[in-house]
């Protein structure tokens, strides 16, 4: 999953990828309205963690400019403003949630899982497509049919649960890169063919049915079986 937090204070915001890296999210940060805003109308985002008191644009704006522009990623508004006018006008605006600081790091992990449970991607302890399971606590790559299960690496896990959530649809690799990479990452697309190869061989030496088939001048897409 990738957050997308917008937080102008440098200490907090460095404390908070640093809670969420170590949650197993993955994390971009921006410490400016505008492009904290330019970054969430990609919509490659799970959920966007917002300030409200932000340079360049306010938080408030960003909320209420992403939801005219049917931008609906969740958003959990993360302030000290504590009035209830503020947290009426947040609501308002299209937020999820609304956690006032300081807080808690394990509230604010909770109220991540709850938010993307109302959007309908529940946190299962796997992910299952075709004869594959994937479990999202150990890393672990299964194929029920042979039973044969294999660790694989934080990128392949990435990239493994972005297909198989996506299973059947065809993923360019602009949108595998901006996903598991980030926006402001500089790889490029030879990165999505080496780890693509690099889950090829895991999906032979598990004896699956399911493949990773290369769509010409577009990407990728995950088939199982007679797919």
């Amino acid at each position: 999953m990738r957050i997308l937090l917008i937080e102008d204070n440098y200490e907090l915001k460095e404390a908070l990828e640093s809670i969420l890296r170590k949650n197993n999210y993955e994390v971009d940060s921006f410490d400016d309205g505008i492009e904290g805003q330019y970054a969430a109308e990609t919509g490659i985002y799970d959920v966007i963690v917002l300030d409200l008191m932000l340079p360049g644009k306010s938080g408030f704006d960003v909320l209420k400019e992403l939801r005219e522009e049917n931008i609906f990623t969740p958003v959990i508004v993360l302030t000290a403003k504590t009035s209830l006018k503020d947290k009426v006008n947040a609501f308002e605006f299209g937020a999820d949630d609304y956690l006032t600081k300081p807080f808690q790091a394990t509230e604010l992990i909770l109220r991540i899982k709850a938010v993307s449970r109302r959007k309908g991607e529940i946190e299962d302890s796997s992910i299952h497509y075709g004869d594959l399971s994937l479990d999202t606590d150990n890393c672990t790559l299964k194929c029920v049919k042979t039973g044969k299960s294999i660790l694989i690496s934080a990128k392949e896990y990435q990239m493994m649960e972005y297909m198989m959530r996506r299973g059947g649809k065809k993923i360019s690799k602009e949108e595998i890169l901006d996903k598991i990479w980030g926006i402001t990452s500089d790889a490029e697309y030879n990165s999505v063919e080496v780890y693509i190869s690099f889950l090829r061989k895991k999906l032979r030496f598990l004896g699956s049915e399911v493949t990773i088939k290369a769509i010409r001048s577009l990407g990728y897409m995950l088939t199982a079986g007679d797919d």
